[in-house]
């Protein structure tokens, strides 16, 4: 479907902004040697998108996943149209050619995307994240593999392992795990509900050169592995989905009313002198800090994991420890 005059225009204001963008993060990537970066944060009110580069580590060409978020009422076929035409600005501005794809995420719960169907990306890559490389898989139904906006978190977490035992849960594609590897840890267990990305876990790990019983990935419900585990752990990672229903796992999950008693299983989980490092991305989340047992401080860490290629609140973050 063609665009019509108006949002011709907005394209084209689109295409600038992300030029620009690029353009003033530039100093910033080449001082911290970051290849993976948001380029475009919903800057303009009528085009909510956001715009990812990945540049592959081996061939250091420039990938494009755009994410768009539809109106309440559903974005139909106009919409479409508009997402691929700023799909194809966006990838012109960082010269990506035609190495780019796009996602909508439609309104409520349901928007959230699927964690499986691996075998459906249209481009798989190698990036490089300091001294860590991750396996990325960009394709129209699913999450490419690694959150940009906790680039700083991870470094965080890896500086706060100092040679201790890392629990990661939620851990999605193992991020977390790898750079504190790297960093030393131990040892770390990644646990995570899904089978695919437990598997892409596991490829991350070993793209590292990690693996074998000290860097173990495990498929679990999180909340019955923490019921069921009864090991001790010196450091321990959360970062739940906002909203999950699954039909591997008991009813529904929902950060807001569940984490207070995730938290709580945690607790039980962690040695003397560990931390728990807590986030997720649910804008109008709050932590229940009377619910946490006697004697734990909370430092909030949202401001400086929140990286400068992000606009506003991209996540919450907060460590806690006695």
């Amino acid at each position: 479907m063609p665009i019509d005059p108006r949002q011709a225009a907005l394209v084209t204001m689109f295409g600038a902004r992300v030029k620009k963008n690029v353009a003033r993060l530039a100093p910033w990537r080449r001082r911290e040697g970051v290849t993976c970066y948001r380029a475009y944060d919903r800057d303009i009110p009528e085009l909510p998108f956001a715009v990812d580069v990945f540049v592959d580590d081996d061939t250091g060409l420039a990938h494009v996943l755009q994410t768009a978020w539809a109106p309440r009422h559903g974005g139909g076929v106009a919409f479409a149209a508009l997402v691929d035409a700023c799909a194809v600005a966006a990838a012109a501005a960082v010269d990506a050619g035609d190495r780019f794809v796009t996602q909508i995420r439609e309104p409520g719960p349901g928007g959230e995307l699927a964690h499986d169907e691996v075998e459906a990306s249209r481009w798989e890559l190698t990036v490089r994240e300091g001294r860590a490389r991750f396996r990325l898989r960009l394709g129209a139904r699913r999450d490419p593999g690694l959150f940009l906006d906790h680039r700083p978190t991870r470094t965080r977490v890896a500086e706060d392992i100092g040679g201790r035992r890392l629990l990661n849960l939620f851990a999605y594609t193992g991020s977390f795990s790898v750079q504190a590897a790297l960093a030393g840890a131990a040892a770390t267990l990644s646990v995570d509900l899904s089978a695919s990305t437990c598997r892409w876990a596991e490829e991350n790990l070993a793209l590292n050169g990690l693996g074998g019983p000290a860097h173990r990935v495990q498929q679990a419900d999180v909340l019955s592995f923490l019921d069921d585990d009864d090991a001790r752990w010196d450091v321990i990672v959360i970062d739940p989905p906002s909203f999950s229903k699954s039909r591997r796992a008991a009813g529904t999950f929902d950060v807001q009313r569940d984490h207070p008693a995730l938290i709580a299983r945690a607790v039980r989980r962690l040695s003397t002198g560990g931390a728990i490092w807590f986030s997720c991305n649910r804008r109008d989340f709050s932590l229940a800090r009377e619910a946490l047992p006697d004697g734990f401080v909370v430092d909030d860490m949202t401001g400086s994991t929140t990286p400068p290629d992000f606009r506003g609140t991209p996540h919450w973050c907060f460590r806690l420890y006695r």
